[in-house]
């Protein structure tokens, strides 16, 4: 029986699992990281790494090169004259921003498939992925512990585990008919998948654990500040203020809250500094290039 008749005579829902796990055992299944995100992952991890060294790889890559120009020269990161040059670019935004446009613009291409309810589904985990790295970011300008340019990386990868469940989704678009049965299985596999997936990537064990924590609302580890209780903070504010939050439990209520000087929380119980910073969240986002 040739794998099309396998899979129009095994339930969807079945398929959806058995790919699922997979993707946990199976580090061949996973999506390897784009190339110049990987290129500069990489040349970051050597301690003796330059400003020099990053342009070279930016500068093979026209595509790139040109989104960081763009990024250098926009409304968030502007000066006095326009920048041309790659080295000026990094020199302007900062060695860990430009790690995470980067990163952006090279995650935003995978974001692909041909099947309609799968497409309209990467598109939808985009926008959140790109809202929640713009909410983590304005966040962490008021948590000394955190870097804005580590929470924006971070609040962008928390929900990577969605990609290649999508991905490996694609190859039953045909049958794929119960967008329900898609997001049940995302939201079971995807803090497991994220995390493997960053472990395979090679990134910081406080990276990993961002992934891993998606949706943990009560975790508390330790007494201090981590990075995942941030994006935390910043996801359960954005679902309460899309009207997602039935179920979940109050902010205040949430152990990371008490962890960070974020001021109070509005009757919806959405925090209140994140509404007066609506203007900054919304300049991350169009220099993410995701305002549309």
């Amino acid at each position: 029986m040739n794998q099309a008749v396998k899979a129009k005579s095994t339930p969807i829902i079945t398929l959806i699992s058995r790919s699922c796990q997979k993707l946990l055992t199976n580090r061949a299944s996973l999506p390897s990281m784009p190339d110049v995100a990987a290129r500069i992952h990489g040349a970051m991890a050597n301690p003796n790494w330059s400003i020099s060294t990053i342009a070279a790889i930016i500068k093979g890559d026209p595509g790139t090169t040109t989104y960081l120009l763009q990024m250098a020269n926009s409304a968030m990161y502007a000066g006095v004259t326009p920048i041309r040059e790659v080295e000026r670019a990094i020199s302007r935004i900062g060695m860990d921003s430009t790690r995470s446009l980067i990163m952006t613009h090279a995650l935003r291409s995978m974001f692909m498939t041909r099947s309609r309810m799968l497409s309209a589904l990467m598109r939808q985990t985009w926008k959140t992925s790109a809202r929640l790295a713009a909410l983590s970011a304005v966040l962490a300008r008021q948590c000394p512990r955190v870097s804005p340019e580590r929470a924006l990386l971070a609040g962008l990868l928390q929900d990577i585990g969605v990609l290649p469940i999508l991905n490996v989704l694609n190859r039953y678009q045909d049958q794929l008919t119960d967008e329900a049965q898609v997001l049940g299985a995302v939201d079971r596999y995807a803090p497991q998948v994220g995390q493997v997936l960053l472990k395979h990537w090679d990134f910081e064990a406080d990276m990993v654990e961002v992934a891993r924590s998606r949706g943990d609302w009560l975790r508390d580890p330790r007494p201090a500040p981590e990075l995942a209780d941030l994006v935390l903070l910043a996801r359960l504010h954005d679902q309460i203020v899309e009207g997602k939050a039935n179920g979940l439990p109050r902010i205040d209520e949430v152990p990371a809250f008490a962890k960070f000087p974020l001021g109070g929380v509005l009757p919806d119980s959405s925090l209140e500094f994140l509404h007066e910073e609506r203007a900054s969240v919304d300049d991350v986002m169009r220099a993410l290039g995701a305002d549309q």
